[in-house]
């Protein structure tokens, strides 16, 4: 197994923009070459307060979780950056 990662730090919530416009282009451009079998979004705690989250998270969360054959997950960090980790095969 595999992991490719990605941290973000564009103000909230242009930032999930951002994420998914990462995960559309990974996908893209590996294409069948590596099977993805989890992404896991981290959402930094720091940089965005709880109270800020919706709706934004979860029109994100929608939009992400069609990629077939993936778990798909979203959680919060202590991290001072958002990020992102895809576990694949190759």
């Amino acid at each position: 197994m595999s992991m490719d990662s990605e941290s973000f730090v564009t103000p909230w919530p242009g930032v999930l923009i951002e994420m998914k416009d990462f995960l559309d282009l990974w996908f893209l451009a590996l294409g069948k070459r590596r099977q993805a079998t989890a992404v896991r979004v981290y959402i930094s705690k720091v940089l965005v307060p709880e109270a800020k989250l919706q709706p934004h998270v979860r029109e994100f969360r929608d939009s992400i979780t069609r990629i077939p054959n993936c778990v798909v997950e979203l959680k919060g960090t202590e991290l001072a950056a958002h990020r992102i980790e895809i576990e694949y095969r190759r």
